[in-house]
Protein backbone atom coordinates (compact mmCIF):
# COMPACT_ATOMS: atom_id res chain seq x y z
CA UNK A 1 0.00 0.00 0.00
CA UNK A 2 1.07 3.57 -0.50
CA UNK A 3 2.29 5.33 2.28
CA UNK A 4 -0.01 8.51 3.83
CA UNK A 5 2.15 11.40 2.39
CA UNK A 6 1.26 10.30 -0.85
CA UNK A 7 -2.03 9.70 -1.02
CA UNK A 8 -4.77 12.35 -1.89
CA UNK A 9 -7.17 12.71 1.12
CA UNK A 10 -9.99 10.90 0.04
CA UNK A 11 -7.40 7.96 -0.45
CA UNK A 12 -6.30 8.58 2.77
CA UNK A 13 -9.77 8.65 4.04
CA UNK A 14 -10.02 5.29 2.22
CA UNK A 15 -6.91 3.68 4.15
CA UNK A 16 -7.80 4.60 7.64
CA UNK A 17 -11.45 3.18 7.42
CA UNK A 18 -9.77 0.05 5.72
CA UNK A 19 -7.78 -0.34 8.80
CA UNK A 20 -10.09 0.53 11.13
CA UNK A 21 -13.07 -2.00 9.83
CA UNK A 22 -10.25 -4.36 10.17
CA UNK A 23 -9.26 -3.55 13.95
CA UNK A 24 -12.94 -2.78 14.79
CA UNK A 25 -15.16 -4.40 12.32
CA UNK A 26 -18.37 -3.00 10.89
CA UNK A 27 -20.60 -2.33 13.63
CA UNK A 28 -17.96 -1.16 16.53
CA UNK A 29 -15.95 0.77 13.78
CA UNK A 30 -17.17 4.44 14.02
CA UNK A 31 -17.25 7.85 11.25
CA UNK A 32 -15.35 9.48 14.44
CA UNK A 33 -12.00 6.72 14.60
CA UNK A 34 -11.94 6.66 10.24
CA UNK A 35 -11.24 10.76 10.61
CA UNK A 36 -9.38 10.57 13.94
CA UNK A 37 -7.10 7.75 11.84
CA UNK A 38 -6.60 9.74 8.57
CA UNK A 39 -5.71 12.96 10.05
CA UNK A 40 -9.44 14.77 9.10
CA UNK A 41 -12.44 15.81 10.53
CA UNK A 42 -15.93 14.03 10.96
CA UNK A 43 -17.67 16.32 9.01
CA UNK A 44 -14.56 15.77 5.82
CA UNK A 45 -15.47 12.38 6.04
CA UNK A 46 -19.37 12.92 5.54
CA UNK A 47 -18.12 15.02 2.43
CA UNK A 48 -16.64 12.51 0.73
CA UNK A 49 -18.90 9.48 1.87
CA UNK A 50 -22.09 10.34 2.81
CA UNK A 51 -22.41 7.25 5.11
CA UNK A 52 -20.80 4.19 6.91
CA UNK A 53 -21.76 1.90 4.32
CA UNK A 54 -20.88 3.68 0.97
CA UNK A 55 -17.36 4.24 3.25
CA UNK A 56 -17.44 0.99 4.05
CA UNK A 57 -18.27 -0.07 0.34
CA UNK A 58 -15.41 2.19 -1.04
CA UNK A 59 -12.35 0.99 1.23
CA UNK A 60 -13.45 -2.03 0.23
CA UNK A 61 -12.88 -1.55 -3.21
CA UNK A 62 -10.07 0.38 -2.21
CA UNK A 63 -8.28 -1.82 -0.86
CA UNK A 64 -9.26 -4.75 -3.55
CA UNK A 65 -7.84 -2.61 -5.86
CA UNK A 66 -4.41 -2.07 -3.80
CA UNK A 67 -3.70 -5.92 -3.57
CA UNK A 68 -4.17 -6.33 -7.35
CA UNK A 69 -1.95 -3.97 -7.83
CA UNK A 70 0.77 -5.42 -6.11
CA UNK A 71 0.52 -8.95 -7.88
CA UNK A 72 3.40 -9.33 -10.21
CA UNK A 73 2.53 -10.42 -14.05
CA UNK A 74 2.92 -13.44 -15.36
CA UNK A 75 5.45 -13.35 -19.08
CA UNK A 76 4.13 -16.04 -21.30
CA UNK A 77 7.95 -15.70 -22.70
CA UNK A 78 9.70 -16.57 -18.77
CA UNK A 79 10.32 -19.90 -17.23
CA UNK A 80 7.14 -21.20 -16.56
CA UNK A 81 8.03 -22.43 -13.28
CA UNK A 82 9.72 -19.70 -11.95
CA UNK A 83 6.78 -17.91 -13.02
CA UNK A 84 4.49 -19.36 -11.16
CA UNK A 85 6.82 -19.92 -8.47
CA UNK A 86 6.96 -15.72 -8.28
CA UNK A 87 3.25 -15.03 -8.58
CA UNK A 88 2.23 -17.46 -6.35
CA UNK A 89 4.41 -16.50 -3.71
CA UNK A 90 3.63 -13.07 -3.66
CA UNK A 91 -0.14 -14.16 -4.07
CA UNK A 92 0.49 -15.62 -0.61
CA UNK A 93 2.35 -13.37 0.97
CA UNK A 94 0.02 -10.65 0.23
CA UNK A 95 -2.87 -12.73 1.19
CA UNK A 96 -1.16 -13.79 5.09
CA UNK A 97 -0.37 -10.12 6.17
CA UNK A 98 -2.79 -8.40 8.69
CA UNK A 99 -4.30 -6.12 6.89
CA UNK A 100 -6.12 -8.77 3.89
CA UNK A 101 -6.56 -11.05 6.74
CA UNK A 102 -8.95 -8.95 8.70
CA UNK A 103 -10.13 -7.47 5.60
CA UNK A 104 -11.68 -11.45 4.69
CA UNK A 105 -12.51 -11.95 8.38
CA UNK A 106 -14.73 -8.58 8.15
CA UNK A 107 -16.35 -9.79 5.05
CA UNK A 108 -17.28 -12.86 6.19
CA UNK A 109 -18.59 -11.41 9.59
CA UNK A 110 -20.86 -9.20 7.03
CA UNK A 111 -21.71 -11.74 4.34
CA UNK A 112 -25.73 -12.30 5.63
CA UNK A 113 -25.92 -8.65 5.53
CA UNK A 114 -23.71 -7.63 2.31
CA UNK A 115 -22.99 -10.86 0.32
CA UNK A 116 -21.96 -8.55 -2.30
CA UNK A 117 -18.69 -7.70 -1.21
CA UNK A 118 -17.67 -10.86 -0.29
CA UNK A 119 -18.82 -11.75 -3.82
CA UNK A 120 -17.22 -9.18 -4.99
CA UNK A 121 -13.78 -10.29 -3.04
CA UNK A 122 -14.17 -13.97 -3.50
CA UNK A 123 -14.42 -12.92 -7.71
CA UNK A 124 -11.83 -10.06 -8.07
CA UNK A 125 -9.07 -11.39 -5.87
CA UNK A 126 -9.63 -15.15 -6.27
CA UNK A 127 -10.99 -15.43 -9.68
CA UNK A 128 -9.07 -12.54 -10.57
CA UNK A 129 -5.98 -14.39 -9.76
CA UNK A 130 -7.20 -17.63 -11.78
CA UNK A 131 -7.60 -15.73 -14.54
CA UNK A 132 -4.09 -14.63 -14.68
CA UNK A 133 -2.84 -18.15 -13.95
CA UNK A 134 -5.23 -19.42 -16.64
CA UNK A 135 -3.96 -16.98 -19.46
CA UNK A 136 -0.74 -17.67 -18.96
CA UNK A 137 -0.93 -21.27 -19.31
CA UNK A 138 -3.32 -20.13 -22.72
CA UNK A 139 -0.12 -18.04 -23.86
CA UNK A 140 3.11 -20.14 -22.88
CA UNK A 141 4.46 -21.75 -25.09
CA UNK A 142 5.93 -24.46 -23.35
CA UNK A 143 1.99 -26.10 -22.65
CA UNK A 144 1.33 -26.33 -26.26
CA UNK A 145 -2.85 -25.51 -26.88
CA UNK A 146 -4.94 -25.34 -23.41
CA UNK A 147 -8.31 -24.42 -24.11
CA UNK A 148 -10.03 -21.63 -21.63
CA UNK A 149 -11.48 -23.61 -19.78
CA UNK A 150 -9.37 -26.25 -18.85
CA UNK A 151 -6.63 -23.58 -18.48
CA UNK A 152 -8.95 -22.13 -16.01
CA UNK A 153 -9.55 -25.54 -14.06
CA UNK A 154 -5.78 -26.21 -13.96
CA UNK A 155 -5.20 -22.51 -12.43
CA UNK A 156 -7.72 -22.90 -10.31
CA UNK A 157 -5.60 -26.20 -8.84
CA UNK A 158 -2.48 -24.48 -9.13
CA UNK A 159 -3.60 -21.52 -6.53
CA UNK A 160 -5.07 -23.61 -3.86
CA UNK A 161 -1.81 -26.03 -4.04
CA UNK A 162 0.13 -23.25 -3.25
CA UNK A 163 -1.37 -20.69 -1.22
CA UNK A 164 -4.69 -22.74 0.27
CA UNK A 165 -2.96 -23.60 3.24
CA UNK A 166 -1.22 -21.13 4.70
CA UNK A 167 -4.72 -18.55 3.46
CA UNK A 168 -6.63 -20.89 5.11
CA UNK A 169 -4.07 -21.03 8.51
CA UNK A 170 -4.03 -17.20 8.90
CA UNK A 171 -7.82 -16.49 8.51
CA UNK A 172 -8.49 -19.36 11.22
CA UNK A 173 -5.48 -17.77 13.21
CA UNK A 174 -3.90 -21.68 13.58
CA UNK A 175 -0.80 -19.46 12.38
CA UNK A 176 -0.47 -15.76 13.11
CA UNK A 177 -0.59 -13.12 10.18
CA UNK A 178 2.05 -11.09 9.60
CA UNK A 179 1.81 -7.99 11.09
CA UNK A 180 3.91 -5.80 8.71
CA UNK A 181 3.66 -5.53 4.55
CA UNK A 182 5.90 -7.76 3.04
CA UNK A 183 7.49 -5.07 1.48
CA UNK A 184 9.08 -4.70 5.05
CA UNK A 185 8.73 -8.20 6.90
CA UNK A 186 10.29 -9.85 3.47
CA UNK A 187 8.59 -11.62 0.51
CA UNK A 188 8.91 -15.79 0.15
CA UNK A 189 8.23 -16.96 3.02
CA UNK A 190 6.53 -20.35 1.79
CA UNK A 191 8.61 -20.22 -1.37
CA UNK A 192 9.90 -24.18 -0.24
CA UNK A 193 6.20 -25.26 -0.22
CA UNK A 194 5.41 -23.04 -3.22
CA UNK A 195 8.34 -24.28 -5.71
CA UNK A 196 7.48 -28.35 -4.39
CA UNK A 197 4.23 -27.69 -5.23
CA UNK A 198 4.98 -26.31 -8.38
CA UNK A 199 6.74 -28.46 -9.53
CA UNK A 200 4.30 -31.23 -8.68
CA UNK A 201 2.15 -29.59 -10.70
CA UNK A 202 4.01 -29.61 -13.70
CA UNK A 203 5.35 -32.91 -13.71
CA UNK A 204 1.96 -33.76 -13.03
CA UNK A 205 1.07 -31.90 -16.68
CA UNK A 206 4.02 -33.16 -17.96
CA UNK A 207 3.20 -36.92 -17.52
CA UNK A 208 -0.39 -36.25 -18.72
CA UNK A 209 0.87 -34.89 -21.86
CA UNK A 210 3.00 -38.16 -22.14
CA UNK A 211 0.29 -40.52 -21.54
CA UNK A 212 -2.03 -38.79 -24.19
CA UNK A 213 0.93 -38.90 -26.52
CA UNK A 214 1.41 -42.35 -25.94
CA UNK A 215 -2.47 -43.36 -26.53
CA UNK A 216 -2.75 -40.87 -29.73
CA UNK A 217 0.76 -43.29 -30.78
CA UNK A 218 -1.10 -46.71 -30.74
Amino acid sequence: MKKDDKLSLPARILRAAFITFGERGYDKASMDEVAQAAGTTKRTVYAHFTNKETLFRASFGQAVDWFLAELPELDPSGDVAAELTHFTSRFSDLSTWRGPVRLQRVAISEAERLPDLAEMLHERVIRGAENRIARFLMESPGFGSVEAERALQLARLLLNMTTAPQRFATLMEATKPVHLHPSVSGFDRDEAWIRLAVEFFLDGLSAGRSQAGDGNAR
